[in-house]
């Protein structure tokens, strides 16, 4: 069964999957608390809509290889984060978790202790918070994937700003210089990339035939995905222009998450079914921006109930992550590869279902 991008279809979907599936077992797993590693990979999980203990997320030990699951729950005496988490960042010495909650209704941020993972504080606001990013200056942006709008706070969870019209269901946030970037939906009514002025809030946008699903940044340039037009945008962030725009000739009828590897080379996954507006995918390319060479040797490929729902690349250990959803059928994998797409380690149960975004820990 797929994972469906769309919030409203995504809580039925769950909804169904909860009451038909169960998961595989625990074996390697550990469940012993807190996590005070000063290397690691955080993965969090969205869970089955309806069932709170699924929402959680697990820490990969990259030191050691194991694997400690459900970190939140078993480091706050059971306490459950709310549904659909979906946005994680590590800012300032702290750990934020966003969670959507209910469908058209506010969500939740929580402020984590990193080391024991013990809840610090958490606030409920916006219209499901989906993602979120930050900075030097300690502000969190986060987007309302429900609304049109982005929210600021400050680090102690006080909303600062509020209401920041960006356009319909903005999804993808990252913050480079001065400026916000915020990417929408696959199933948006508004095919814009927002730029935010974080001193002024002043907003422009670019246009696009399609939705524009992800954002993400290299040296000084900005990459936009364009899910079913299959075009990566570059954007100079000095003067935020549009300089150039790079056609994906793949099979798949869309595009999504796109990793920076290095000032050239970017990994892009190839979305396999866009039925009900589905953003995840079978396959992984690897490609030179510079040559415009989609990488033939470079081969990740998923087959079966496997999915590729989440990617991001590890700039200092040079590897790839990679969450494997595995259609909602069981807790999801994370499995490592290394530059070239030689598989190097599995993480067979992570804990949860829908494993989707990751976060490095470096100290």
């Amino acid at each position: 069964m797929k994972k469906f991008k769309s919030v409203f279809l995504f809580f039925i979907t769950s909804l169904l999957i909860a009451a038909i599936v169960s998961g595989c077992g625990d074996e390697g797993i550990i469940y012993n608390y807190p996590v005070s590693t000063a290397k690691g990979v955080y993965v969090l999980y969205e869970g089955s809509f309806g069932q709170p203990t699924s929402y959680d997320y697990a820490f990969i030990n990259t030191d050691n290889g194991s694997l400690n699951a459900n970190v939140f729950q078993n480091s706050n005496s059971g306490m459950a984060l709310n549904s659909t988490p979906d946005g994680m960042l590590l800012n300032g010495g702290n750990l934020y978790v966003v969670s959507q909650g209910t469908y058209g209704q506010a969500g939740t941020i929580y402020k984590i202790n990193p080391t024991s993972n013990q809840l610090i504080s958490s606030k409920n606001f916006g219209t499901n918070p989906y993602a979120i990013t930050g900075g030097e200056n300690g502000f969190l942006y986060v987007t309302n994937t429900a609304a049109d709008y982005i929210t600021i706070l400050d680090n102690n969870l006080n909303i600062t700003a509020d209401l920041i019209r960006v356009g319909s269901n903005p999804s993808d946030i990252v913050l480079y210089g001065d400026y916000l970037y915020v990417a929408k939906q696959s199933y948006t009514t508004e095919n814009s990339v927002a730029i935010v002025n974080k001193n002024t809030y002043q907003v422009s946008k670019f246009f696009f035939n399609t939705p524009p699903v992800c954002v993400t940044g290299g040296e000084n340039i900005i990459y936009i995905s364009t899910y079913s037009g299959k075009k990566i945008y570059s954007i100079i962030q000095q003067f935020n222009t549009i300089v150039d725009s790079l056609e994906m000739n793949i099979s798949e009828p869309a595009i999504g998450t796109i990793a920076t590897m290095d000032s050239l080379t970017l990994f892009v996954l190839g979305v396999s079914d866009t039925s009900f507006s589905s953003n995840i995918g079978k396959r992984i390319y690897k490609v030179d921006t510079q040559t415009r060479i989609i990488d033939p040797s470079f081969n990740i490929v998923f087959t079966g109930t496997d999915d590729a729902y989440g990617i991001i690349y590890d700039q200092i250990g040079r590897k790839l992550y990679v969450a494997n959803s595995k259609g909602g059928s069981a807790n999801g994998e994370v499995r490592v590869y290394d530059q070239s797409g030689n598989l190097l380690n599995i993480f067979p149960d992570i804990g949860g279902k829908f494993p989707k975004k990751m976060v490095f820990k470096y100290n």
